[in-house]
This record gives structure tokens, C-alpha cells and sequence, in this order.
């Protein structure tokens, strides 16, 4: 090739080649800026969520029961040490562990190790002064309950869980609720993650001066409780003494303010320590008071001896013949632990005579004993609405059409119908309250981190059951219980007139009623004229000799109201028991 066209060659493939290149800015710059500028925008920016402290869980007295503790974790890069093998003595003297140890954590193939959790602020300096190239520190929050097994079942407990953001975006973790308060109150408590996004250099540093957009977390609000811790604690120790003596299969106990339907404490057992998960047995996890249903034997009485007064059927002076202890109805026999002759009404509700409590549920027909039994909230939850414990059972209370010849004989004595404990603490409530029933109440308030009332719960009533004399009445018969005469004079507390009722169920086993395993209750309320608290005991199949509510309950009642009554400060003297009357 001649030289003229040697040069001409060269300069065509010059040409070609600018052309080309021109041509592919061009269309890097014209057709594929986008697509480009969006890929380069993700290799150097990323998301970083900024965690919402969860609220905390207070008493009615502002005492913490359930709080988020930040804590630092250290984690170990194997692959890292593996290439920098000089990092290993200093991160070990700051940890305070041996080399060797350290040294066998390390896994090249498994990077990011935990290697120490929880470490102290003087040891966090350390490590970040230290520069270690082969650590991570990550900031975390784990739920801390101060308390331990002491209310674990009404606070619940928390899981950790990701919330996946796009492409590139460090993933959220925060607190979900996954039980109790914890989970029904979650909204509030969680509170808003924040969200930071920022622009690193090649080296994944962020460059400060860059950062496009930091928007702060908003912190989780605080609910208050209607709970006293105090006597949360003499209802836990009382829980636990029953468990001991008589080794029952369960125990639960409800305090509650009759006038606000306020819970001041609520337990049971088996428990469990929110703070130990791998500890967790699933069925201690259960809030029994409103999560177990049973047949309540005679605290149920107080449905029909209500009805019969508030309709006009009977007053507390009518009689009734308790045929000797037996009475054969529609083909069944019915018995009383004693054999009764004539009673009042009075005696019949004191001695707790199950022939007299039938004869009564007669006179006044069965439309009237199940529309009461309603009107008790048998048969519904109790909680309603927002800040209601999840776990609630409805019981059992059946149409009128499913009953059959004798269920009103055995109904009108805690027979044939499925309760909760907290339900017929309620009941009982009512009566205390001059026969209005009141909605239960866990939570007080919703407050934010200035104490700010945020949302306030008020006490709610659900309906009136019965007319405020009638409800007298009925309180009037059951102070006759709580005395020298009745079933509960074990439940007498001194310098105070107590009102409740006594309750030994015949568990059903093997298709049978047994006559070795049993429910022993009891409901009080003290003082009797203007109740201040009740307290409602369920004894799950004690055992030993000791079984009647009498023996079992009510003893344990007169050890809580006791100590409630100088927790709230109530004047012994401005009402004297005066039981002699009796």
C-alpha cells in the first residue's frame, strides 16, 4: 500500500472509531441518562432507618413495668482477622476474654459473629478509639421486664422482627408486640421509625456534606395501667402460697374497684419470665383469668338471688324447704352438702343450700334467670373496645331452647354454664355498685414522653343490672356468708364487714361429675356498705383433704384484703365488724 493510501486508511479507521465513540456517549448521555444516573444514585447512597424507642408499660403509680434498654453488640469478622491477625490481642484485652477463645469464635466462612452483647460504655469507647477494622458494633434495644414473673401474662412480651426497605436499604428492626398489653396496645407503644439517607464514597463512607434527607424516629407513647405494682405483689405472693400448700392444677385471682370496673391486679399460674424466652412454656403463657372458662359451682347463685329480689318474687325473710338434703326432680336428684329443713333466703345464700337456690330459680322461670344471667354479662366478654387484653373467652350461657328439664335446677348453681374468673368478678362488681355494671379497665391513659395525656380511658357503664335496693339486698345476704354462720367465716376480715360467696364445683372427668377433683372459689368485697376493692379467687383441683371454697379460697381472700386495705389506706374504724349480729 502506497503511502497516499496508507494515511487515507488510517484516517477512515480514526474517523470510525471517534464516530463510535461519540456515538455511544450520545446514547449513554441522551437515551441512557436515566437508567445511569439511577444506577450510580444506588452504588452510592443508602438507606438507614433510625429505630422509634419503644414506649414503656407504667403502673397506676407510674412504676415501670415493662421498658426498651439499649444495649451494644459486638460482632466478629473472620475473614477480616483472618487477613489482619495482629487485630486479635488488642480486641481481646479490651474484651476481657483470652486470645485462644477469641481466636476459635473466628469463622471466615460465617462473618459478623456475636462475640458480646450488653458491653459497658467504657468498654464501647475502647473499641471505637481502637479502630479495629475486624469488629462491628451494632446498637440494639432489647425489652426489659423489672419485675420478672410478676404480672408477665397481662404485659405480654415482644418479638424483633425486619422490615425490609428498597434495594441497598439496611433493614429496620424494631418490637412487635406478640402477647398481652404488649400486643393489644402495640400501635401506641411502637412508636414511627425515622429514615436517613445518605451518600457514601467509594470506600462506603458517608460523606456528611451529601446527606439528602434525615427525618427523625418518633418515639413510642407510654401506657399507663390501672394496675397498683404493690398490690400486684401481694396478689402474686398470695398466688404463690396457694400453689404450695394445696398444689393445684391453677390458680387465678382478680382485684378490681367495683365503682370504676379499674383492675388492680391480676394473676395466675403456672407463669413465666418475659426476660427468659428459651424458658417459655406455652401454656403458662396463658392470662387464665380471662382466658380459662369452668363451671363456678355456687359463686353463680348470686344471678338468681338477684333476680328473685329485684323482680318482687321473694325478699330475704321468704322460706324455702330444703327437703333434708334431697330433692328428686325431672328423674335427677339434687343434694345440699347438709341436710336443711326450712330457711330463709338469708340462710338459704349463708349455708349455701343448692335445693333452696332451685326452688327459687322456679318460682321466677327460666326466661328470668337467663335474661339476669345476660344482664350479668354471662355468656359475652366482658372487655370491649380498644385496650381490651386479646385472649378473652365469652363463656358458655346457652339459648333457652338448648336447656333441658333440669337445667333449672343445676344453672341457678354455677352448673351447665362456662365462666371466666374475670366475669364473675364482675358480676359481683355490679352488685357492690349498687347493681350497675361497669366495663373492666386495664388501662388508665396513653401519655407521651413529656407526660402528656395522649388518649385517657373513663370508666364505662355497661348496663344496670338491678335497682340499687335490690342490689342492698343482695349484699346484705352475702355478709351473712362471711360469718359465724355461713360458708366463708374463714374470709372475716377484722374491722371490716366483708360481703362474698363461697363456691366447691364438682369438676367433669371421664364423662362424670368427680367427687375427688374440685374448683374451690371465692368473691368478697370489703367494706360491705361502700366497696373499695373485690378480690375473686378460682382454686383449680386442690389438693388434699381441704376442698370447699370455705376452706381453700376464702382464707387466701382474707390474706389479700387484708394488706389491700392497708395499701389504699382504708380506716378500720370507720367500720367495725360487728359480726356477733350475725
Amino acid at each position: 500500500m502506497n503511502p497516499r493510501n496508507r494515511v487515507i486508511a488510517v484516517t477512515l479507521l480514526l474517523a470510525a472509531a471517534f464516530t463510535g465513540i461519540s456515538t455511544r456517549l450520545v446514547w449513554i448521555q441522551m437515551v441512557k441518562q436515566d437508567e445511569y444516573r439511577e444506577e450510580a444514585i444506588k452504588m452510592h447512597t443508602c438507606g438507614e432507618a433510625v429505630p422509634a424507642q419503644r414506649g414503656s408499660i407504667l403502673d397506676v403509680s407510674g412504676r415501670v413495668l415493662a421498658q426498651s434498654m439499649p444495649l451494644i453488640e459486638v460482632r466478629l469478622d473472620g475473614k477480616i482477622l483472618a487477613e489482619r491477625p495482629q487485630e486479635l490481642a488488642p480486641l481481646a484485652e479490651i474484651l476481657g476474654v483470652s486470645a485462644e477463645w477469641l481466636k476459635g469464635q473466628a469463622d471466615p466462612e460465617n462473618r459478623y459473629q456475636k462475640i458480646a452483647e450488653g458491653v459497658g460504655a467504657e468498654v464501647e469507647g475502647k473499641l471505637r478509639a481502637s479502630r479495629l477494622r475486624c469488629i462491628r458494633l451494632e446498637r440494639k434495644t432489647v425489652r426489659n421486664y423489672p419485675n420478672g414473673t410478676e404480672t408477665a401474662q397481662i404485659l405480654g412480651y415482644v418479638n424483633l422482627r425486619e422490615q425490609s426497605g428498597a434495594a441497598g436499604d439496611r433493614p429496620a428492626v424494631f418490637e412487635v408486640g406478640e402477647a398481652g398489653v404488649e400486643k393489644s396496645m402495640d400501635r401506641y407503644l411502637r412508636g414511627v421509625a425515622g429514615e436517613r439517607r445518605i451518600i457514601r464514597d467509594a470506600a462506603r463512607r458517608e460523606i456528611p456534606y451529601f446527606r439528602l434527607s434525615d427525618r427523625p424516629a418518633r418515639d413510642g407513647y407510654h401506657v399507663v395501667l390501672t394496675l397498683d405494682q404493690s398490690i400486684q405483689h401481694i396478689v402474686e405472693r398470695e398466688t404463690d402460697a396457694l400453689m404450695e400448700q394445696f398444689h393445684p392444677e391453677d390458680v387465678h385471682i382478680v382485684v378490681m374497684r367495683p365503682a370504676t370496673g379499674e383492675i388492680l391486679a391480676m394473676a395466675s399460674r403456672p407463669t413465666f419470665d418475659p426476660n427468659q424466652r428459651q424458658t417459655f412454656d406455652p401454656d403458662s403463657l396463658k392470662n387464665r383469668p380471662i382466658a380459662d372458662t369452668y363451671e363456678p359451682g355456687s359463686t353463680f347463685k348470686i344471678v338468681t338471688l338477684a333476680a328473685g329480689l329485684n323482680e318482687g318474687a321473694a325478699d330475704l325473710e321468704s322460706t324455702y324447704f330444703c327437703e333434708d338434703g334431697q330433692m328428686f326432680y325431672a328423674g335427677h336428684w339434687l343434694k345440699d352438702h347438709e341436710p336443711y329443713g326450712l330457711l330463709t333466703l338469708r340462710q338459704v345464700v349463708a349455708k349455701s343450700s343448692n335445693i333452696g337456690m332451685a326452688k327459687l330459680a322456679m318460682q321466677i322461670g327460666e326466661e328470668k334467670v337467663f335474661h339476669y344471667a345476660r344482664l350479668f354479662g354471662f355468656g359475652e366478654r366482658a372487655q370491649k373496645g380498644e385496650g381490651g387484653l386479646p385472649g378473652e373467652e365469652k363463656g358458655l350461657l346457652r339459648d333457652l331452647k338448648n336447656w333441658n328439664k333440669i337445667s333449672i335446677t343445676r344453672i341457678p348453681m354455677g352448673y351447665e354454664v362456662a365462666v371466666t374468673n374475670l366475669q364473675m368478678a364482675m358480676a359481683y362488681a355490679a352488685i357492690a355498685n349498687g347493681g350497675k355494671r361497669m366495663e373492666p379497665r386495664l388501662i388508665k391513659a396513653v401519655v407521651d414522653r413529656d407526660n402528656r395525656v395522649v388518649m385517657q380511658f373513663i370508666p364505662k357503664v355497661v348496663c344496670q343490672v338491678v335497682r340499687p335496693e335490690s342490689a342492698a339486698k343482695v349484699v346484705e345476704a352475702l355478709r351473712g356468708v362471711v360469718s359465724d354462720t355461713g360458708t366463708a367465716e374463714n374470709a372475716a376480715v377484722p374491722g371490716f364487714e366483708v360481703a362474698g360467696k363461697t363456691g366447691t364445683a364438682q369438676k367433669w372427668s371421664n364423662g362424670v361429675y368427680s367427687k375427688e377433683k374440685y374448683r374451690s372459689s371465692f368473691i368478697g368485697f370489703l367494706p360491705a356498705d361502700r366497696p373499695e376493692f373485690l378480690v375473686s379467687i378460682m382454686v383449680d383441683e386442690p389438693k388434699g383433704k381441704l376442698y370447699y371454697g370455705g376452706q381453700v379460697a376464702a382464707p387466701a381472700f382474707k390474706n389479700i384484703a387484708i394488706h389491700v386495705a392497708e395499701q389504699l389506706n382504708l380506716n378500720r374504724g370507720a367500720v367495725v365488724a360487728t359480726r356477733e349480729k350475725l
